[in-house]
């Protein structure tokens, strides 16, 4: 059975490896650091109140996440699809799907 200590720290290893991801694209100079810092401004601001267990935190983030969803999916599926898109895509999908079952989880174990 999954406890919420276990469901935070996987949380926390999914944003961290994502963010890890997007900057390593910056240090290859794929993207500039402003379109990085605009990136990960509203990852930054969900993961504070996700780490309070913020149940509306989780409900806005699925949303927030879509967009996130779509802008990868556009450079994998376009013209040429690099390993750190790829990377991107699968990390936000496994974020997306654990933001999305954070509140069933959560009421479960309070």
């Amino acid at each position: 059975m999954l406890r919420i200590q276990n469901y935070k720290n996987l949380t926390h290893i999914i944003f961290l490896s994502l963010i890890f991801i997007k900057f390593l694209n910056v240090l290859q100079g794929r993207i500039e650091i402003e379109l990085f810092l605009i990136w990960i401004t509203p990852m930054a601001i969900f993961y504070y109140f996700i780490n309070k267990l913020m149940i509306k935190a989780y409900q806005w983030f699925c949303f927030v996440l879509l967009i996130y969803f779509l802008s990868s999916s556009i450079r994998v599926f376009g013209a040429s699809a690099y390993w750190l898109d790829v990377a991107e895509l699968i990390f936000v999908s496994l974020l997306f799907i654990q933001i999305m079952f954070g509140p069933k989880i959560i009421n479960r174990m309070n």
